[in-house]
């Protein structure tokens, strides 16, 4: 996520509130959930859930959380307020 000048207090506070959302989601399974600030002033989020079901029930509360801080966001080149990655655990 790519916060507007201004904006990373408020912004933060939502993150703060996205992860209350997933941990009262998470209906006793493990997963973690993590949030960072990089260098360039970007916030990455970092999960990691047991199967990907578990994403996809989430689906739509997170992508509601994204539009109530679509205001907060500076947009990629894209057109999208996010860069997205996935992969599975190597062990």
């Amino acid at each position: 996520y790519k916060p507007k000048d201004g904006c990373e207090e408020e912004f933060v506070d939502g993150l703060k509130r996205l992860g209350q959302m997933i941990d009262k989601s998470k209906a006793g399974q493990k997963f973690q959930n993590t949030f960072i600030k990089i260098d360039s002033g970007e916030y990455v989020q970092i999960v990691q859930m047991p199967h990907l079901e578990s994403l996809l029930d989430g689906q739509i509360e997170g992508l509601e959380w994204l539009d109530s801080v679509d205001h907060l966001l500076e947009y990629y080149d894209d057109g999208s307020r996010t860069e997205a990655f996935s992969g599975f655990v190597i062990e």
